[in-house]
């Protein structure tokens, strides 16, 4: 049987994570009064969770209209998103295997253009934008590695992020990149370039 999530002494009745909000609803029988049920953002890292825009109530229709909104408002911000970076980036349709080749466990694939799988985004990410990675290292980058880890950079905004091995769906050569892509890749390849030189070096006071 699954065990019940739990936001403090609140079991999760719904939950939906969309765009970059996860949005809980729970309740609490024991709750004092007008705290029976609850809703919150929450955020999740390696280490914890934090809790914000906590409201509560002993109205359920109440909480509900809360966590229907919320959803509603997360819906519309990663819409925005999108059609922005339709704009900005021209067709930006999910890649498929055939964009790329397929990489061999016999393969290093650091320093490559990586291919996200649209199967491991959730849904509203299974864009283009959010699948061409730069593959910057990681035990996982390596040919016949033994680790899983490989570390990326988004050549869409530059953020720094890590997938496992698994997650790729092949390469991408860098002739083949939309021009927008081909333009991330310079940034990224300068982001790593920068990582990789002596604290003295990027200019760090001492």
């Amino acid at each position: 049987m699954e065990e019940t999530r739990k936001i403090g002494d609140y079991s999760v009745k719904y939950s939906m994570y969309i765009g970059h909000k996860d949005i809980a609803l729970g309740e609490n029988p024991d709750a004092d009064k007008d705290e029976r049920y609850m809703c919150c953002f929450v955020e999740t890292n390696a280490i914890f969770e934090r809790y914000s825009g906590v409201l509560v109530s002993d109205d359920f229709a109440e909480i509900a209209k809360v966590f229907g909104q919320r959803v509603a408002d997360a819906a519309e911000e990663i819409i925005q998103e999108n059609e922005r970076a339709c704009q900005e980036v021209g067709i930006n349709e999910e890649l498929m295997a055939e964009s790329c080749a397929p990489v061999s466990y016999k393969d290093s694939i650091e320093n490559k253009v990586v291919v996200i799988k649209g199967s491991i985004l959730r849904p509203e990410f299974r864009h283009a934008n959010h699948q061409l990675m730069l593959c910057t290292g990681g035990f996982g980058a390596q040919a016949n590695a033994r680790g899983r880890t490989c570390y990326c950079i988004s050549l869409y905004d530059g953020r720094k992020t890590s997938f496992y091995r698994t997650d790729f769906l092949g390469v991408m050569e860098e002739k083949r990149l939309p021009e927008w892509a081909q333009k991330g890749l310079e940034k990224a390849k300068e982001m790593h370039a920068q990582e990789k030189k002596p604290a003295k070096e990027r200019g760090d006071a001492r």
